[in-house]
Order: C-alpha cells, then structure tokens, then sequence
C-alpha cells in the first residue's frame, strides 16, 4: 500500500485490508493466519540449562583461573587444582540457579500477561488469543483492553488511548474517525489509529486491523532492540583486569626465570617457583565474591518487585548516574492522589499514599465534625459516580489497584 493508513477513509481501508465490516469469514482468517504468521513479537529462545551453566564460565577472570588449575595440576599440586575448580564450581551453581529461577519467572510471567482479543468473524463476535489476531480482522475496542495489534479505527465512541508505552505521554489520547491527510505523520499524531500495547482508558468502538506481530510499530521497536548488543560496564572491568593480571604476572615471571636461571639455578627449578608464584598472584576468590555481592543485589531488587535476568545487569544499574526523561510521568508511578477537598467554608486536608484506603482526614489539623463531614461525604459520592474506575485489593501483591 503507497499510502499510509492514517490518510484513508474507513472506506479506503476496509478495501486496502481486504476486509468488510461483518470481518473476515473463518476460513480467510486461517488463510491469513498461516501467511502472515502468528501475532507476536520476536523473542529469544528458551537458554537450555547446559547453557546456561556454560554461561557461567564466559570470563576472562575465569579462563585464567582454569589455566592456573590445569597448570597446578600437572605439577603435581592436585589439592590446590581442585580448590580452584571446586570455587569456580560453587560460583557457577550459584550463578545458574539465581538466572535460572528469573528465567523461569519470565517464561511464567509471559504466559500471565497473555491476552485475549475481541473479534467479528461471519458477522459474529469471537474471543480469541492474540496471536490468532490477523490483518483484516475487525476488533471490538472497548474501555479497559489491551490493543492486540495496529488498527485503523471504523467507529469511535469517544475512545480514549493511554499510549505512553510508545510515546511516553502520560495523558490519554483522544481519537477521531476521519482520514488525516497529512502522510509524514509521528506515531503520536495519526489520532485516528490504534497501536498494539497500548490500552484503551475510555470509549469503545472498531477498528480494522492492519498490522500484526513485527510489522505493528511496536513490533519494529523490538526488531531494533533485539539487534543492539552491549557490553556491560563489569564485563568490560574484569576483561581489562584479566589482561592486567596476565600482564603483570607475564612481566615478572620472564625476569624472575631469566634472573634465576643466570644465577645458577636450573630450568626445572626456575620453572616450579614461576608458576607457584604466578599462580599465587592470581586472585581465585574474586569471582565468588563477586557473585555472591551480585546475587545479593538481586535478592534485594526483588525485594522491591525487579526481576533482574542476570547477575551482572544489577552492576550495569548501578553505573545510572543521569535519566534522562521528558517528563516526571514516564517515571512515577503514575498515580493520582487527592490532597485536599473544598467544600463552602472549609479546606479539608486528605493524608494517605496512592489508592490505599488507610489515612485521615484533617480540618484545621483535627478531626472534622460531624456537620462538615457531611458536606465530604456528599463530596466524595459526586466523585464516585461520576468515576468510571474500580479499585481492587489484590491478596497476592497486598496493594490497592485502580482499574
């Protein structure tokens, strides 16, 4: 298509899509199914637990540390060979098990957050998984679902999009029905399209369906994303430190053997006090310590509900020094509170945190009388029936939850 979705007619897209208002028929869908692939975004395979634990030993620290054990064991030294390797064993059990169990709670979180979409098919609607979701569908928006793809809308009813997962707006969009004919249009601005992950915070309506899995906006992000490699800042301190090492004990071990063997001792001799000597300046305690700081860090990110995949990634945040933000909405926790209530003659203060329900109301720094806590009561019912939100205690999390 030469031209883009935002600047056709609801006309124009249902013939672009291939589609008509009572959607596609069962057998188009699974037509479409099977050639534009499932609705998802591109993913890393599972890391078997081979590999994983492989993973353990991609150091350089840890490959020089492997060569002294090789090398003290074949001098004969098969005690202090086996305490190096039984080090790197416990650092590497205690690595594999800490990213073990967040890759398992990915892969358990990933099949919670699955979602379903709301779709006509033969004129009828049908609840379906997302990934079933094809171009040409027509979906039934309504207030409090999650876009399952790229959609250009049919029929508005006030519909209303929290987008900042794309565009870091905090506030809701409010979308139209008419063609924008404008063609170089941002994300942010083509108000009269639907994009996948973002959520509908009002409204209902349709909307035909023209883009799914990695074709939708979201799904180019994530293509770009996936092919970024980056080293983390402690990777690169213990690749420099490794080098220093094998520098250092390089250097001194050359001198030490050339000095030795012209002061009369023999080959052998010199050979034996060399590699004792660069053996003992090779620090074999510094990886299971750095692991077990790391896993101490995540144990404590999850304490506070972070999922950190790998050990190394907690150092890697703690390097943050500047965030770099548009606005404070992109970071907070996006939560409005009220702090105060105006009725006629009084200002009351309202004390508490967020949507949980434990606080005080004050007047004048005491607890109101019955009359004026009457005028806050009538307050708040005209508040409450005006609201469209529900709040909910979640017995798992022990929070209060708006939706």
């Amino acid at each position: 298509m030469a031209r883009p979705w935002h600047t056709l007619s609801v006309e124009e897209s249902f013939r672009a899509a291939a589609s008509r208002e009572e959607g596609l028929s069962g057998n188009e869908a699974r037509e479409r199914l099977a050639e534009s692939g499932p609705n998802a975004l591109p993913e890393e395979k599972p890391t078997s637990k081979t590999r994983l634990f492989a993973r353990q030993f991609a150091s350089p620290l840890i490959y020089v540390l492997l060569a002294a054990s090789a090398i003290i064991f074949f001098l004969g030294e098969t005690a202090d060979a086996l305490i190096i390797l039984a080090v790197l064993l416990f650092n590497a059990v205690v690595g594999f098990v800490q990213e073990g169990r967040a890759e398992h709670t990915l892969r358990a979180l990933k099949q919670f957050v699955e979602t379903n979409a709301t779709v006509l098919r033969d004129g009828e609607e049908l609840v379906i998984p997302d990934r079933e979701v094809v171009p040409g569908d027509v979906l039934l928006i309504a207030e409090g679902e999650r876009v399952p793809a790229d959609a250009r809308i049919t029929l508005s009813r006030s519909i209303r999009v929290d987008e900042s997962a794309l565009t870091g707006e905090s506030e809701p969009v409010s979308k139209v029905l008419d063609a924008i004919p404008e063609e170089q249009l941002a994300t942010a601005e083509q108000k009269n399209m639907l994009f996948r992950g973002t959520h509908v915070v009002g409204g209902a309506g349709r909307a035909v369906v023209v883009a799914t899995g990695t074709l939708t906006v979201i799904g180019g992000i994530a293509k770009q994303i996936s092919g970024i490699e980056s080293e983390i800042p402690l990777q690169a301190a213990i690749r420099s430190l490794s080098r220093l090492i094998i520098a250092v004990v390089a250097s001194i071990s050359v001198l030490l053997f050339v000095a030795g063997t012209l002061s009369g001792h023999t080959v052998q001799e010199m050979f034996s006090t060399v590699v004792s000597l660069a053996v003992s300046v090779i620090p074999e305690g510094l990886p299971i310590v750095m692991t077990l700081v790391l896993a101490s860090g995540v144990w404590r990110m999850s304490k506070r509900r972070a999922l950190v995949k790998r050990l190394q990634a907690v150092e890697a945040l703690g390097q943050a020094r500047v965030i770099a933000v548009d606005k404070t909405g992109t970071i907070t926790k996006n939560e409005l509170t009220v702090r105060k209530a105006w009725t006629e003659g009084a200002l009351f203060e309202i004390r508490g945190v967020g949507y949980d329900p434990a606080g005080e109301v004050m007047l004048r720094d005491a607890p109101p009388n019955p009359a004026e806590r009457e005028k806050l009561l009538f307050l708040a019912k005209i508040a409450t029936l005006s609201a469209s939100a529900r709040l909910r205690y979640t017995e798992e999390t022990r929070e209060w939850r708006v939706a």
